[in-house]
């Protein structure tokens, strides 16, 4: 019998969170969108645009979940971002496709993007990825650092001063993130509308002028912090900008006692970052592929 597929809603959304939860920490079934363990997964459903009660779809065969296939999507920046598939069932494939058909319904109105985030291990997705036109679009590297295992270096000196964000610097803070980040998932405005008590924008300024910015965040529940933005402008690129934007930013993270870990993302082959993060004691967790979709078509 074909799996039944229904809207998650309140009522199963605790029973989507337990199924995810376990599925996600298998390198062959994990999905990058949702994170690491329980906390995680909460904070990430808890961020997105679309409610997961209506975002989301779950397959049940016997009663049995099965199935797990969310989206979520910003039209803002035009792009959806797809929590799937997780699937615990023999005809992966087959549920994999009548689970993203009912996903695709949810997806707003103009929204030209489809991403999929997904550990290099899992087979299944990239083989649907592909065989839905998905390209390939990068291999990142998930990479996190202990607090305890946390090194503290000493910088070279230089002549930039590192402070915390001020409306003034918007503009160059706008035009300097869609120069380095063009297709990213938070446009500039979006990033300072999101400053708070648990995120952070830090610039980097030279002789009064934007040179570089590092955005990031806690979160108390996960006991994590993440470094979800770094950018230095090509011009001042080996002057140590970026390590002390880092540093900026891991103290401030670090400041909080709960804070256990800090984690990244990368690109895989951006080997002088990580070559930067390394002698900060960060380890490579996870390699996670990236493939983007244009159009709503199957």
């Amino acid at each position: 019998m074909q799996p039944k597929l229904i809207p998650c809603g309140t009522e199963h959304f605790e029973e989507l969170i337990s199924f995810v939860v376990r599925l996600n920490s298998e390198d062959t079934h994990h999905i990058g969108f949702f994170g690491e363990g329980e906390a995680d997964v909460r904070a990430s459903l808890a961020e997105c645009v679309v409610p997961p009660a209506e975002g989301f779809h779950l397959a049940y065969a016997d009663d049995q979940l099965v199935g797990v296939f969310g989206v979520d999507a910003d039209p803002e920046v035009n792009r959806a971002w797809l929590f799937g598939p997780l699937i615990e069932h023999a005809d992966w494939h087959s549920l994999a496709d009548d689970l993203y058909a009912a996903s695709l319904k949810v997806i707003p109105a103009g929204i030209g993007e489809q991403d999929l985030f997904f550990d290099v291990h899992n087979v299944n997705i990239k083989e649907f990825a592909e065989r839905h036109a998905f390209l390939s679009r990068s291999e990142n590297a998930i990479m996190t650092l202990a607090r305890a295992q946390c090194k503290k270096l000493s910088l070279s000196p230089n002549s930039f001063s590192v402070i915390e964000f001020q409306p003034s610097f918007f503009e160059p803070f706008e035009q300097m993130h869609n120069e380095l980040f063009p297709t990213t998932y938070f446009t500039a405005r979006q990033i300072v509308e999101r400053i708070n008590e648990s995120r952070r924008l830090f610039l980097g300024i030279e002789n009064g002028i934007l040179k570089g910015y590092h955005f990031c965040k806690i979160e108390s529940d996960a006991r994590l912090g993440y470094v979800d933005f770094i950018g230095v402008d090509r011009s001042v690129r080996g002057r140590s900008l970026g390590a002390s934007l880092l540093a900026a930013g891991m103290d401030w993270m670090l400041s909080f006692p709960e804070t256990d870990k800090i984690s990244l993302t990368v690109n895989a082959d951006n080997a002088a970052a990580i070559k930067l993060y390394e002698k900060y004691g960060f380890i490579t967790e996870r390699v996670m592929c990236g493939y983007r979709k244009k159009g709503l078509d199957v």
